[in-house]
């Protein structure tokens, strides 16, 4: 397992006139939970898509370990550990759910040089991890909404990442999914306690039972960042986002 550190610096992007990420800086050194938050539009799913390779910055640089990667793309920073979720799932509709998570463990096979046995095991343990395995040979478009998201999150577990970057994985779930998903992703993370990973969530509470650490995004710029509980009572967040009720929440809570 890789111990480097995925940087954005003074990360721009622009689409035309409009200014999508504003000199954002941000930074997950192994091990990191970093929860994104921010009202729509802005742009953390930009930060996702240029981190990730999606798009390239329009200024600043992206930097793994030492090595400067703006001009990788996604299949290139997937094979250094770069690994993303998207909000809406992106599987192989003619593939099993089985078939898609292996397609990520196919992944970490390439890049950490691993066995199939072990390639095996790691697809095997994220069906079961994320509740997908009583679905495993089932199709894509024959399966529950929910098995879906958790297959979409599955298959970037099942790819040994040295960064996971998690876009909205609780969109669209039920309250129990909900829950089911945070024990699933806290599971992975006590189990793998050196992989990075950045979460995208509109749910305050859930994001907080996950990520000690928040970063808040508006119109494009950070708003602020630091610990959850600070955050969450910073005057400047509740007036731009989230209003005078929002709490810290514990994975009790949320469940």
């Amino acid at each position: 397992m890789t111990t480097e550190m995925l940087r954005g610096e003074g990360v721009c992007m622009r689409f035309g006139g409009v200014h999508a990420l504003r000199e954002v800086d941000v930074a997950l050194a192994p091990g990191r939970r970093l929860g994104l938050i921010g009202p729509n539009g802005s742009g953390k799913t930009t930060l996702l898509n240029v981190l990730s390779g999606v798009y390239r910055a329009s200024a600043g640089a992206i930097r793994f370990g030492e090595r400067p990667i703006e001009r990788l793309g996604p299949g290139a920073r997937a094979r250094l550990g770069i690994v993303r979720t998207f909000q809406h799932p992106q599987l192989a509709a003619s593939l099993t759910i089985a078939e898609n998570v292996r397609l990520g463990a196919a992944l970490g096979r390439r890049v950490r040089g691993s066995s199939a046995a072990e390639e095996a095991a790691r697809s095997e343990a994220a069906l079961e991890r994320f509740g997908c395995a009583a679905y495993a040979e089932g199709l894509p478009d024959e399966v529950p909404y929910g098995v879906r998201k958790m297959a979409e999150v599955a298959r970037g577990a099942a790819a040994d990442p040295a960064v996971l970057l998690l876009d909205e994985p609780a969109a669209g779930l039920s309250r129990e999914e909900r829950a089911e998903l945070i024990a699933a992703i806290e599971a992975y993370c006590g189990d793998h306690p050196q992989v990075a990973v950045c979460l995208v969530e509109h749910d305050v509470p859930l994001v907080t039972a996950l990520c000690p650490e928040l970063l808040v995004l508006a119109a494009g710029q950070a708003l602020a960042s630091g610990p959850a509980e600070e955050v969450v009572r910073d005057e400047q967040v509740r007036v731009a986002y989230l209003g005078e009720n929002v709490q810290v929440g514990s994975k009790e809570e949320v469940r």
